[in-house]
């Protein structure tokens, strides 16, 4: 799923195994929060869409199914200046291997999602 970008809108990477919970949330991070999203369900998928241009960031799930683990994108996203937040049902104390970059725990809300992409502080 990909939505129009036009320049004013932030582009998001989207990355999630399980396809309904990804165009769920691919449909509100676009239409509430104006994201211009691409999803990707696997590592590979993902590494396509990285090569092909820039995100401002991305919303990773931490366990891709197979064995595959988003935490591998880590390097390429950094290296572009990508904001990257994990999205995980394990809590922070359960999580390893992502340093100081946020957690959102799932399930989430898109009031948490717009909390951590917010370019300014949520007055709420």
């Amino acid at each position: 799923m990909t939505a129009s970008s036009t320049p004013s809108m932030r582009r998001l990477l989207y990355v999630e195994d399980e396809v309904i919970v990804a165009l769920d949330v691919a449909e509100a991070l676009a239409q509430d929060l104006g994201f211009a999203v691409d999803v990707a369900h696997n590592l590979s998928a993902a590494r396509s869409l990285i090569a092909q241009g820039h995100y401002d960031c991305a919303l990773l799930d931490m366990n891709l199914g197979h064995g595959e683990r988003s935490t591998v994108l880590i390097p390429e996203l950094d290296a572009a200046g990508t904001e990257v937040v994990f999205a995980s049902g394990y809590n922070r104390d359960e999580v390893e291997d992502i340093g100081e970059r946020t957690l959102v725990e799932k399930p989430f809300t898109m009031t948490e999602i717009r909390a951590v992409f917010a370019d300014e502080p949520d007055p709420s």
